[in-house]
């Protein structure tokens, strides 16, 4: 039977929420492990030049995080800027992280509702996940590559893409910021959050591909016995 337009459209919608769902899920979780900065603060000689870092790291991710609104005064004026930048985009990611949530699950019900039977909403779901996995994977991949290629261009490509031009670039010799997390930090925490998506959206679509298997295998079944 023919899918409508309505569970075309809805199934579209969803694929294409899966990526957006998956990487800003990780981000949150990667962006905010504590102990990742502390083995990247020992990697790259950070306590050397800044040995209170993890007092000021500490106050970054809960003011950036919205839990606190008081900055030490090791940071200028630029920097703090740039910080309440950060914080008012982790803001946004937050919410359109919650719209994109509901939005999903509001099209998953509709479209159970409009599929009304449990092998055809099986197989809806199996192919919103295999596909938003897939999907998902493709995207990990090119942005892995442009990483691996040329991380300065990628870095400020993101950073033109949510921030004002200059509004991020700091001297090391006179601001902190730079000193207490080197480009270097920033390529790892990339390759880490692009690892963990790339292997959260392998298990996403291997899920879905089990689920399509599934009912196309209770499909034949049902045929025998209708068959018999």
């Amino acid at each position: 039977m023919p899918e409508s337009l309505f569970l075309r459209i809805s199934k579209f919608l969803m694929i294409i929420i899966v990526p957006s769902l998956v990487f800003l899920l990780i981000a949150n979780f990667a962006s905010f492990d504590s102990s990742f900065y502390r083995k990247e603060f020992l990697k790259y000689n950070v306590y050397k030049d800044v040995p209170q870092a993890d007092f000021l790291h500490e106050k970054v991710i809960k003011f950036i995080d919205g839990k606190s609104n008081g900055m030490p005064n090791a940071f200028n004026q630029r920097e703090m800027q740039h910080l309440e930048d950060v914080r008012k985009l982790i803001q946004v990611s937050k919410i359109v992280f919650c719209i994109l949530v509901i939005l999903f699950l509001l099209l998953a019900v509709l479209s159970a509702l409009k599929l009304n039977a449990k092998r055809l909403i099986i197989n809806f779901f199996g192919k919103v996940l295999a596909f938003g996995g897939i999907l998902t994977i493709a995207m990990a991949v090119v942005l892995l590559l442009l990483v691996s290629l040329d991380f300065s261009i990628a870095f400020e490509s993101f950073h033109l893409m949510f921030f004002e031009k200059g509004t991020y670039v700091f001297d090391s010799a006179k601001e902190i910021i730079v000193r207490l997390y080197p480009e270097q930090l920033f390529v790892d925490i990339g390759i880490r959050i692009l690892a963990w998506v790339f292997i959260l959206s392998v298990v996403v679509s291997l899920s879905g591909t089990f689920l399509i298997f599934r009912t196309k295998g209770k499909k034949n079944k049902n045929k025998k016995e209708w068959q018999f």
